[in-house]
């Protein structure tokens, strides 16, 4: 998969069409020219004509939500002037031949069928949606290849730590997101390359970066840009930004947040460099590293280096204790799995002060994610009902508040005869917000409860669409 074209082509071809399409507001189910089969949602800014070349924005999302994906990145788009192509058909977990081609279908929509700047066509993705934008800059070299990616709760395989690229890569995410540590170790593999990277932490967790974020990370882009000669200079939006980067770093320090305000302003330095005067910036840096600041900051690191060991020491666990649960015949049962994960020391953890509490809520998250998802998804397309019934066990106890978490696991224990339990997860799954009494009647899986009083009773509530996966 190569560039196409130039801008002068791109211009070109954008004005053959006979048909513009609306500006200034999304447009859902636009079909791809090369692929028919592969949908997207479009934004084009307000402003938008097809005498002038524009950036792009291809946007990955890992259920294919197009519209909820573009939202997240529509006023930057208006902002800033970019395009925004949304895809549709993005699936985590699907077969790698089906993403590719919602791959190989965008990049030459985004290129030929709109007044779009040939050098600066960008990705972003979160999770999976992500991974799929960085393979695209893989699958894209050159002068004319992807010209940066924008990454929220992503993360790399092993062989692609491997892999050096050279796009520049802004990445985000949530504090309690189970990719928060892998995204640190993307990036700082990003900075051994001499990469220009940008990561930032929101409060949060595995979900798209706020609108906020996402506007910030245009914006960085735009910086490179004017640094790279992509676009033409223009000091006051610079100024602008590098006066909302150091803001931004006060406001974290004042928050007694030193250690994040320090890297803040390390990444002020380095995208400012040679674009504005960042003298100010370095006196932060050295105050920050100076009595009265670095007794907080050295408290700061200890901590951060203490609950970052502590985390991956508890990831080991989870996966040692996931083989005993696949390795055990009977399997263990979900009071033997849930004391081998810790969930009461995680609880606790969880509502500790600082870090502490942070990294106690992450692996929370990590824990309901990791067996109410992965492994449950892996063990119900086994067949293999009652390590499921385990697994999504304590997927409940992690994350009570999950509806798709509690219907699995009734799921679970119909087709093992727990009739009675999985009337009872059912009636948590209903109190939760799962409604979807079509998926109810339908499930084979709960074929045996049909019969049941309270069943009947639950099939009375409203209907609403099953909940996406993390």
């Amino acid at each position: 998969m190569e560039a196409v074209g130039s801008a002068a082509l791109a211009l070109a071809l954008a004005a053959a069409q006979t048909a513009a399409a609306p500006v200034g507001q999304l447009v859902e189910g636009v079909r791809c020219e090369s692929d028919p089969t592969q949908t997207y949602t479009l934004y084009l800014p307000a402003a938008y004509t097809k005498e002038r070349a524009w950036p792009a924005l291809l946007v990955f999302d890992p259920g294919g939500r197009s519209r909820v994906a573009a939202e997240v990145f529509r006023e930057a788009a208006e902002r800033h002037g970019w395009l925004l192509l949304s895809s549709n058909d993005t699936r985590n977990g699907a077969p790698p031949e089906q993403n590719l081609r919602a791959l190989t279908a965008m990049w030459p929509e985004a290129h030929l069928r709109y007044a779009t700047d040939s050098r600066r066509v960008y990705a972003a993705g979160f999770s999976a949606g992500g991974m799929l934008a960085y393979e695209l800059g893989r699958r894209t070299p050159g002068e004319n290849g992807l010209a940066g990616v924008i990454a929220s709760g992503a993360r790399w395989e092993e062989p692609l730590f491997k892999q050096r690229i050279g796009f520049p890569c802004f990445g985000a995410a949530g504090d309690t997101d189970f990719n928060y540590a892998r995204m640190r170790d993307v990036h700082a593999r990003l900075r051994e390359w001499g990469t220009a990277e940008r990561l930032e932490i929101f409060e949060g967790s595995h979900e798209w970066m706020p609108a906020t974020l996402a506007a910030q990370a245009v914006a960085w882009m735009e910086l490179l840009a004017i640094k790279g000669g992509l676009r033409k200079g223009d000091e006051g939006f610079v100024a602008a930004q590098l006066q909302a980067d150091l803001e931004r770093a006060r406001a974290l320090e004042a928050r007694g947040a030193p250690l994040a305000a320090l890297r803040t302003l390390e990444q002020v330095a380095a995208t400012f460099e040679g674009l504005a005067p960042v003298e100010g910036a370095r006196r932060e840096l050295a105050r920050l590293g100076a009595v009265p600041a670095l007794p907080a900051l050295q408290a700061a690191r200890r901590a951060e280096s203490h609950w970052d060991r502590y985390e991956e020491n508890w990831l080991r666990q989870l996966g040692n204790a996931y083989a005993q649960l696949l390795g055990v015949d009977p399997p263990l049962t979900a009071a033997a799995f849930r004391a081998a994960v810790r969930i009461d020391d995680l609880r606790r953890q969880a509502a500790a002060d600082g870090y502490e509490g942070v990294v106690g809520r992450r692996l929370l998250e990590t824990l309901a994610s990791q067996t109410g998802f992965y492994m449950a998804r892996e063990l119900l397309a086994k067949k293999d009902h009652l390590r499921a019934r385990v697994a999504l066990g304590v997927a409940t106890e992690a994350a009570p508040a999950r509806p798709l978490h509690w219907y699995n696991l009734a799921c679970a224990q119909a087709r093992v005869g727990a009739r009675r339990d999985a009337i009872d997860s059912l009636e948590r799954a209903v109190a939760a917000g799962f409604e979807d009494r079509a998926r109810m009647a339908s499930d084979d899986d709960l074929a045996s409860l049909r019969e049941d009083k309270r069943f009947q009773a639950l099939m009375q509530g409203g209907a609403r669409g099953a909940l996406s996966p993390p």
